[in-house]
């Protein structure tokens, strides 16, 4: 739709707003008009967050650990760190032996710069102890740091749980 007003012809509703804004002399209310215009899309992860959960949940430890850099860090709740490697894999071990998990992510912030993503969020998980049957469900936040790699994967290099 088009506007006009006594300035001249203004193309759509929201330069329209901006243009009695600016000759009114309220730039905040111009500012918070900008903002609410804008349209906002949602970032999505590149780390693969689905695939990780997936996994875990089918117990595939070795697909699990190919998410990961051979530099990567991953931090318990507890604030024990298990590095990649061989301290990673028996952590997978161990958690996939005695648990089944239903994990779910729920991303609030990412922040991606060139080849490096950071995301942060909360996540609920059911976890069922195999011996004994017990539920017990878990909920907190967590914060994932990736790389792309040169192979053109994206891969988890500090992985924290709080």
């Amino acid at each position: 739709m088009i506007y006009v007003n006594k300035v001249g012809v203004v193309g759509n509703s929201f330069d329209w707003i901006v243009t009695v804004l600016e000759h009114t002399g309220c730039m905040f209310t111009l500012l918070l008009a900008m903002l609410l215009a804008s349209p906002s899309k949602p970032v999505a992860s590149p780390l693969p967050d689905a695939r990780f959960v997936s996994d875990l949940h089918s117990k595939k430890v070795d697909d699990v650990l190919t998410l990961y850099t051979a530099d990567a860090v991953f931090v318990n709740p507890d604030g024990s760190v298990a590095h990649s490697g061989p301290e990673l894999r028996k952590l997978f071990e161990q958690v996939t032996s005695t648990l089944d998990s239903d994990l779910h992510l729920h991303p609030v912030n990412i922040e991606r710069k060139g080849d490096t993503v950071e995301e942060s969020g909360e996540y609920t998980e059911t976890l069922r102890h195999r011996d004994t049957g017990r539920v017990d469900g878990i909920h907190g936040t967590y914060r994932f740091v990736g790389h792309h790699e040169p192979d053109g994967e994206w891969r988890f290099t500090r992985m924290e749980w709080h």
